[in-house]
Formats: structure tokens, C-alpha cells, sequence
């Protein structure tokens, strides 16, 4: 097949590496400026194009190359319906959540705030409503409490690139995606740093726990305003002390540091001042 792929981030890099060992495809490589993992680029192996946005003359670039299908494995820019169309087979997306459930931004972020244990990513058939196409493989991954965004990432890096072939498979043998269950569907916001704010006297022990874990590195991690000064929060633990602490107060016994919430209290393990 002839394929181009869109992305920006370590994921896409992933499903390009898996793509050009099989040695099966003709592959073309685009990457978005906006939001754009620098390192990544020095590990390309290709020839690549880095677009600005997508214009008319990006689409007509794209629509002579006649090609078989079009990959976005992590890409921030608005594909336009001519776009969508362009290839032989169309488009799919690879859409880190549960669908309809988990449907628009920061999904991998969402599932680990809402305490899931279970995740799910999934390939869809991209469409112009956003995160509404039908669903071509969905996959679970399991979480565990020790384990962080970063590591969920990683776990997610290594099954995309299977799951593209097995869908690219799909679609040369002419099986259909399945069509969501719109009645099911929740679309969730995409996540910025002022989402990331602890709020003590409204979220309990175990929420904070989630919410530090879902946004530690490599995102700007959970904060809160301490004296005047604001302070990220990259790794915590729930408290099994006993002891009732005013929600948001701060504790220190036996060298621990901790901090009250509306129920229970956590456990400071690695913190710094923001800058």
C-alpha cells in the first residue's frame, strides 16, 4: 500500500518504524509544526515534510499522491473532509480511549483521572465529526496503581504499531468498522495546565492520587498554591495515617510530608517549586 502517516509525538514514530521493517509499504512521512517532539525528528529514518497548517495547497499536494491510505497516530491540526477523503481506503485515527465514551482530547489523561484500571485505546475510520467514526480495533490495557501516565504511554507505544497492521489487514479484506453506539457518547475536554490544579477541600485522597499520576512527567504535573508560591506535584502516595488534617493543610510526622484532602490525606514524594 501506499501510505502517508501524520504525527508529532513518539507514537507515530512507533507505528512509522513498525510499518518500514515489514518492507510491504510505500510510506510518506508528515509532521505538524504545532506541538512538534523535536527529538523525534532526528530519529526518522525517512524524508519528511513539516507542515504549518493544512491548506489548500497541502491538500492538493497530498491528493496527487494518490495514495492508499492516510495514518494520524497523534496530530493536533484539523483534517478537513477533503483531506479525510483523499486516499483509496480513507483515513484512521488512532484514538487513545474507549468510544463513544472517551471521545475528544486527553484520553489517556482522562482514564487514569477517573480511576480506570482497565484501558482502552482504540482505531477508528476518521469522519469530520470528531472522534465519531466507526471502530475498527479496540484494545485493553491494564493499569496498575504503581504505574503513571508516562508508563502508560510507553505500554501504548508498543501496541499501536500491531494494531495499524492488523487494521490495515482488516480493510484489505473488506471488514467493515462497527458504528458507535451514540448513546453512549461523552466528549471529554482536551486537558491544560490549569486543569491540573489540586483542589483540597473538593477532592479526596484517592483523586488527587489519580490526578498527580495522570499529569506527572512528561506533562507539567498537578500543582497547588502554597504561601503565594505554586508548587507541582509529581509523585504521591495515599495516607494510611489516621489522623483527620483540615483539607489542605500540611503535616509533617516521622519526615513525611502531608496533606489533608476532603477525605483522607496524601503523601508528598517528589515536588518542586514552578518556575
Amino acid at each position: 500500500m501506499k501510505i502517508a502517516i501524520f504525527f508529532n509525538n513518539h507514537r507515530g514514530l512507533c507505528v512509522l518504524n513498525r510499518l518500514i521493517k515489514k518492507k510491504k509499504n510505500k510510506i510518506d512521512v508528515y509532521l505538524s509544526k504545532k506541538n512538534l517532539n523535536s527529538h523525534i525528528t532526528k530519529r526518522i529514518k525517512k524524508k519528511f515534510l513539516i507542515i504549518k497548517k493544512i491548506n489548500f495547497k497541502i491538500v492538493s499536494k497530498i491528493k496527487k499522491n494518490k495514495y492508499d491510505l492516510l495514518i494520524v497516530a497523534g496530530w493536533p491540526l484539523i483534517f478537513p473532509q477533503e483531506l479525510i477523503r483523499a486516499a483509496k481506503y480513507g483515513t484512521i485515527n488512532l484514538h487513545a480511549g474507549r468510544l463513544p465514551n472517551f471521545r475528544g482530547g486527553s484520553p489517556l489523561n482522562w482514564q487514569i483521572i477517573e480511576g480506570k484500571k482497565k484501558i482502552y485505546i482504540s482505531i477508528i475510520k476518521m469522519t469530520k465529526k470528531i472522534d465519531a467514526g466507526p471502530v475498527y480495533l479496540t484494545k485493553k490495557i491494564i493499569l496498575t496503581t504503581k504505574e503513571n501516565i508516562n508508563d502508560l504511554h510507553n505500554k501504548v507505544n508498543k501496541i499501536y504499531p500491531y494494531m495499524v497492521e492488523n487494521t490495515i489487514q482488516r480493510i484489505l479484506k473488506k471488514i467493515k468498522p462497527k458504528k458507535q453506539n451514540i448513546k453512549l457518547k461523552r466528549y471529554l475536554k482536551q486537558r491544560s495546565d490549569r486543569d491540573g490544579k489540586i483542589k483540597w477541600n473538593q477532592m479526596t485522597d484517592y483523586q488527587v492520587f489519580n490526578l498527580v499520576r495522570a499529569t506527572t512527567s512528561p506533562y507539567p504535573g498537578a500543582f497547588y498554591i502554597f504561601q503565594g508560591n505554586k508548587i507541582r506535584l509529581f509523585k504521591c502516595k495515599i495516607s494510611k495515617l489516621r489522623e483527620k488534617i483540615e483539607p489542605g493543610k500540611i503535616l509533617i510526622k516521622s519526615n513525611q510530608k502531608l496533606v489533608g484532602c476532603k477525605k483522607g490525606c496524601i503523601q508528598i514524594i517528589k515536588e518542586r517549586l514552578s518556575k
